[in-house]
């Protein structure tokens, strides 16, 4: 857990779960801007038909746990979708890299994925219409425009808490 960043050891002191920094926050959710990029831009240009159904099964699953105000639920959903595109770009490597990324997003995305609700989930539906559309191009711009758009999201987010 350690070496994840979920705890730091303090010798004499004990484990205790680690409190992460903006910058820190900042510099995870710009690694997730440009890997999940890349994966959208890849899975554009695979998807076939059948995924699109799925894709468009896993945001019917996150419109419902908005309905519902599920915060749970819409982590889920949404890490759910978002793993979805990452499979479809067929890239072992990236969807390693995003899963590692994708732990500890979570924790940084369950306080604002209410807040952002209506806005991710439709920046979803923009992003499934353009890799049903196979187009490559315009499924890189709306990924990198939705995940820039949740970073600012955590960080409006914490300078509210302060």
């Amino acid at each position: 857990m350690q070496t994840e960043g979920w705890v730091d050891l303090r010798p004499a002191q004990g484990a205790f779960v680690h409190t992460p920094t903006d910058e820190e926050a900042d510099q995870l959710l710009g690694v997730r801007v440009v890997l999940e990029t890349h994966s959208a831009q890849l899975a554009a240009g695979r998807a076939t038909a059948e995924d699109v159904q799925r894709l468009w099964e896993l945001q019917q699953i996150g419109i419902e746990a908005l309905a519902s105000a599920d915060t749970e639920g819409l982590v889920v959903a949404n890490a759910n979708l978002h793993t979805c595109i990452t499979n479809l770009s067929g890239n072992k490597v990236l969807a390693e890299m995003i899963a590692m990324v994708d732990r500890r997003v979570r924790w940084y995305y369950t306080p604002i994925a209410r807040p952002r609700g209506k806005d991710a989930w439709t920046e979803h539906a923009d992003l499934i219409k353009a890799i049903a559309a196979g187009n490559a191009e315009l499924a890189s711009k709306t990924m990198h425009q939705h995940a820039e758009r949740t970073r600012q999201a955590y960080h409006e987010q914490r300078a509210a808490a302060q």
